[in-house]
């Protein structure tokens, strides 16, 4: 039996030695796993979960400090708004993106209503441009950009022919001002 063994030992004594390396290995690796990885793992899963509960804490705050930062907001906002003498700066500023963004401009129509609660003037501006879908599409985005207190209200796109890119978007707008009586 024991020459049986050591038959096998020496014909297969590479296969032995790699399995005895890979046994040895698993064991080191092993007590590395348990001596220094688990522990690093339970304390970064502890800073982790203080983190998610100190970002969850970041979003709340008293209400003085919401009602300040929304008083201070509503100053912004008004110091936004144009006043009345400016609408026809406003509405050159509208054809001028128009003709930047190669749209034509159809017809222009605007209604004034006072707003007496808030002493503002809003206009509904109704417009219409044409021009490829890219043309109408940039003259939008142009719109949503304005510096003023301009509320795109609707948009209607429409093109009569399907063989030719030439888009008619409508569009309604308000442009609200300060001044109103």
């Amino acid at each position: 039996m024991k020459q049986l063994v050591f038959e096998i030992v020496r014909q297969k004594w590479r296969l032995l030695s790699i399995i005895t390396f890979m046994l040895l290995l698993n064991v080191l690796l092993s007590v590395v796993i348990s001596a220094y990885q688990i522990p690093a793992v339970v304390s970064l899963q502890s800073k982790w979960s203080d983190l998610r509960q100190k970002a969850a804490l970041f979003g709340k705050v008293d209400a003085g400090t919401l009602y300040k930062q929304g008083a201070a907001d509503l100053e912004k906002l008004k110091t936004m708004i144009p006043e009345k003498r400016e609408f026809a700066r406003i509405l050159s500023d509208l054809l001028e993106a128009a003709t930047a963004s190669n749209v034509e401009v159809g017809a222009i129509s605007y209604k004034p209503e006072q707003l007496k609660e808030e002493q503002l003037l809003s206009y509904q501006l109704s417009l219409s441009v044409s021009g490829s879908y890219a043309a109408v599409k940039s003259y939008l985005s142009d719109l949503q950009k304005s510096q003023e207190l301009i509320v795109v209200d609707t948009v209607t796109f429409s093109n009569s022919d399907m063989y030719v890119e030439n888009v008619v978007m409508d569009v309604r707008l308000t442009v609200y001002l300060r001044g109103g009586v």
